[in-house]
């Protein structure tokens, strides 16, 4: 019998254990999913002072270890648990840098010391690897706080016998953050300088531990086909477009898989009725309730369209806003639910002045409610998801569970999840418009209501929405096929 493949995750978050976001959703699912599969898949991330979940039963593998690589790192311990799944779980301890109340910095801040917090990171997680006696096939690192490994690899254990068979998949989750630091920073990482060029970690005169990621692993990945090439564009690329183009043939495109878990109409304990893609008709009554906490008069007729997000240009608010006046017009219902906690004073009263300006057709949350995001996901009839960038999405994927058909902008993830509903075909889940403007959004919703109006059609497009299935076990087939992929290019290389 073959052994199974050995995949080490590393990330700084991890759900249930900690996280700010999608960040730590994706790798606690993606680690469950692989392991389902049969995949030795385990994760490593730092020990925070504050989890999410009790950490009394983690056991203390390692008491005491000193970082060879590079001395004045000092000493660690090695804890391990497991999160749901079975999944075996490292956490790095070492107070200096993590004992802390937020994993990156106060809010709207970062510490001072994160790139040596990261670089000590980075070179704990190769380091451990003799001391738990696993050493993985593949590595797959996530975001920038991960980006050195791959380099670290490629400089100093190069010449390490233990080393040189393990390959790197690098995902690129958020290209905002770019972990930039000076020039000088370099000397922290213990990098060596000759890396320090246009072709290595050099970034605009400083030093990116993203761009180290882009540059030195082995495979890149997404989150979804469509944002893979939107990122090989200045419009999206954020600078690093120029990497992309160049690395383009080992640049792949995965949607992120949602767990259903806490997003079932079957058992949503948010929502007034419960129902099946079998017994759909009983979404109406979550609609009359969402009225009725919306303070809408009871016109179950009339369509009403959700919106939940944040009060952030990237995530089309401004593109909402522009329209809304025209939006009313169309004789809809309107609810708009805060994600986050954005205090935006602009949008903010803009959407108030809205409320005052239509009672009866428009409400606003402006504080994240996760009782009234279950209600708009199961009683909107339309959930409207404008984003001006949208790597992957998870609403969209959600609403579609919920036989609420999404209307979003053909962008990223949004673009390869939904398809375009075709009333001559009957084949489609939701509606999508292309350019950035009012008047697209507009023009798809008036195809969308007129699909609404049509009973048999709308019914059709509830059922084909209600039948898509975006579980992790899809997306960890794909990494699968991507880790397969990356082993057999390294053992092809000169050498090797």
């Amino acid at each position: 019998m073959s052994r199974p493949l050995r995949i080490l995750i590393v990330s700084t978050e991890v759900d249930p254990i900690a996280g700010t976001g999608e960040l730590g959703r994706s790798v606690g699912g993606l680690a469950k999913a692989l392991k389902s599969l049969g995949v030795d898949a385990r994760v490593v991330m730092p020990k925070y002072r504050r989890a999410n979940i009790n950490l009394s039963k983690a056991t203390k593998l390692v008491q005491r270890v000193r970082i060879r690589t590079l001395n004045r790192f000092g000493e660690m311990s090695i804890l391990r648990d497991e999160i749901p799944g079975e999944v075996p779980v490292y956490l790095l301890e070492k107070e200096k840098y993590f004992d802390r109340d937020y994993i990156y910095g106060d809010p709207g801040q970062a510490y001072q010391d994160n790139a040596e917090r990261f670089s000590f990171f980075c070179l704990a997680a190769l380091e451990m690897f003799v001391q738990i006696g696993f050493y993985p096939n593949v590595i797959h690192c996530h975001d920038w706080h991960t980006g050195l490994i791959p380099a670290y690899l490629e400089t100093l254990f190069r010449k390490d016998s233990l080393y040189t068979p393990i390959t790197t998949v690098f995902t690129i989750h958020d290209l905002i953050h770019q972990g930039r630091f000076s020039r000088e920073t370099l000397s922290v990482t213990g990098l060596p300088e000759a890396i320090y060029n246009p072709e290595g970690i050099e970034f605009y005169g400083g030093i990116s531990f993203l761009k180290a990621g882009l540059i030195y692993a082995d495979i890149l990945t997404t989150e979804s086909k469509r944002y893979s090439h939107e990122i090989q564009t200045s419009e999206y690329g954020r600078g690093f477009e120029g990497i992309f183009q160049k690395r383009s043939k080992d640049l792949y495109g995965v949607i992120n898989g949602v767990d259903y878990k806490s997003y079932d109409p079957r058992m949503d304990p948010h929502i007034i009725v419960n129902y099946t893609k079998d017994e759909v008709e009983k979404k109406q009554h979550c609609k009359q309730d969402l009225l009725e906490t919306c303070g809408f008069d009871q016109c179950p007729d009339l369509p009403l369209v959700g919106m939940i997000a944040p009060l952030d240009q990237e995530k089309g608010i401004d593109l909402l806003i522009n329209a809304l006046d025209n939006m009313m017009k169309m004789y809809i219902r309107f609810v708009f639910l805060q994600a986050g906690n954005s205090q935006n004073e602009t949008y903010m009263n803009t959407l108030r002045m809205f409320t005052r300006k239509y009672p009866h057709h428009f409400q606003c949350y402006l504080k994240d409610d996760d009782t009234i995001k279950h209600k708009i996901l199961a009683g909107s009839d339309l959930l409207l998801i404008p984003s001006k960038t949208e790597p992957s999405g998870v609403l969209q994927l959600y609403a579609l569970k919920y036989g609420t058909i999404p209307l979003v902008r053909a962008t990223g993830g949004l673009d390869d999840t939904i398809l375009e509903f075709q009333p001559e075909s009957g084949k489609g889940t939701g509606f999508k418009f292309s350019e950035y403007a009012p008047a697209a959004l507009l023009a798809k919703l008036q195809d969308a209501l007129m699909v609404y109006h049509n009973r048999s059609l709308w019914d059709l497009l509830q059922a084909n929405a209600m039948r898509v299935d975006y579980s992790w076990v899809y997306t960890a087939k794909k990494y699968v096929n991507l880790y397969k992929l990356a082993i057999e290019r390294a053992r092809t290389l000169p050498g090797a």
